[in-house]
């Protein structure tokens, strides 16, 4: 497995990964709601590798698994589309790819990390919380019960998590 950097020329692999991952998503929540990792296009993507943190996960050539990232503010990141292949699920790939990502925002002197996710896909949340992020807060915003997971980077808590709220 390697873990890279997104080209433009991965957007149709990131795509394929993501419809993956966010169809298991929503289907295991039966979800009535609109799932943005659905409904994005390979545009979407390329706006993501252009303008954001974008990393794949690459096994046999093959895209395998996906994760964002982008700067709120410059003490806080916040992660967005991770997803891995359903085929390949619990083989540590996402966690080498939420280690990349954490350890580039360490790098970049980030404060913080914060990501959403519905707070009843229990599998995701003791995901996160074994990843040592804890809720900070919870909204209905977008139909559903989001939870706002955040990940302090350093002792230093003066961040502003505001940022995060629209995302």
């Amino acid at each position: 497995m390697n873990i890279r950097a997104a080209v433009p020329s991965d957007s149709a692999g990131i795509l394929k990964v993501t419809r993956e991952a966010f169809t298991l998503y929503h289907d295991e929540l039966h979800a009535d709601y609109v799932v943005g990792g659905l409904v994005e296009t390979e545009e979407d993507i390329l706006s993501d590798i252009m303008n954001h943190h974008v990393y794949v996960a690459e096994s046999d050539g093959e895209i395998v698994g996906s994760i964002r990232f982008t700067e709120l503010t410059p003490d806080l990141a916040y992660i967005y589309r991770f997803g891995v292949s359903p085929a390949i699920n619990n083989t540590g790939i996402g966690s080498h790819l939420l280690s990349t990502v954490i350890d580039e925002c360490r790098k970049s002197n980030f404060k913080a990390i914060a990501l959403h996710t519905n707070a009843r896909y229990y599998k995701l949340a003791r995901y996160y919380y074994g990843k040592h992020f804890y809720v900070h807060s919870t909204s209905t915003d977008k139909g559903y019960i989001r939870a706002l997971f955040v990940l302090e980077l350093t002792g230093d808590t003066d961040y502003d998590i505001t940022p995060a709220f629209s995302k």
